[in-house]
């Protein structure tokens, strides 16, 4: 299932999943930590990536249906994703 990107909420969240390179947030934003809601499977990915591919948060489902809980407290000019396998994403901004 395609990403769906709900912005209109704080946090910002994003459900679905993906292999490819989406856009999640286009304009400047500064993010305070993200929230990894139950990715089901180890070794499931989540990777977070600016338009120009660098890396924010690159993370690793290391247990089963274990949430993750990221602080990062940084501006960023946009945020992609490449890479999430499953679980919900929160991210939290001021």
């Amino acid at each position: 299932m395609p990403l769906t990107t709900d912005k209109t909420v704080n946090p910002i969240k994003v459900t679905g999943t993906t292999s490819s390179d989406t856009e999640v947030f286009g304009e400047p934003i500064f993010v305070k930590f993200l929230y990894w809601y139950k990715p089901t499977t180890a070794g499931h990915l989540l990777a977070l990536k600016t338009k120009t591919g660098s890396d924010i948060a690159p993370l690793r489902c290391e247990v089963d249906d274990e949430s993750q809980i990221i602080p990062i407290f940084t501006e960023f000019k946009n945020i992609h994703i490449d890479d999430m396998d499953s679980g919900a994403l929160y991210i939290f901004h001021p």
